[in-house]
């Protein structure tokens, strides 16, 4: 297997912590607006991930519209929906759709709706 696939499948199964509160999640976000490097979001259950990061339109987009998306669906105080690297300074966040989570599974974890990271993604369905 690749170093890369190796790399990129380390890092989504890696630590993450979870933003249970809005104020956390809002750190994240201006965290996420502002940094300077590229990104790269992939939506493992839409298909194939994306061949180049998303220009700083497509994320300024991506994030408004998911922001509404979350908020539309965690209508409590209590988010719980999305999981960074690092809180303040993130490499990678991974946003689940809040109303699959906790279910059953059937004994297989569920994938995340969208994957934000720095480097290129590559397929979890394999």
């Amino acid at each position: 297997m690749d170093d890369h696939v190796i790399d990129y499948k380390s890092k989504a199964n890696g630590r993450f912590s979870g933003i249970l509160r809005w104020p956390q999640f809002e750190t994240l976000w201006v965290a996420l607006s502002s940094s300077p490097q590229e990104w790269y979001v992939y939506a493992p259950n839409e298909g194939a991930p994306p061949a180049k990061p998303f220009s700083a339109d497509e994320m300024k987009d991506f994030l408004s519209t998911t922001e509404t998306y979350l908020r539309e669906r965690c209508t409590s105080d209590f988010c719980g929906a999305v999981y960074a690297d690092n809180v303040n300074d993130p490499d990678f966040v991974k946003i689940y759709n809040p109303r699959l989570m906790g279910g059953c599974g059937m004994g297989k974890a569920a994938l995340p709706q969208w994957l934000i990271s720095h480097i290129a993604p590559v397929s979890l369905l394999d």
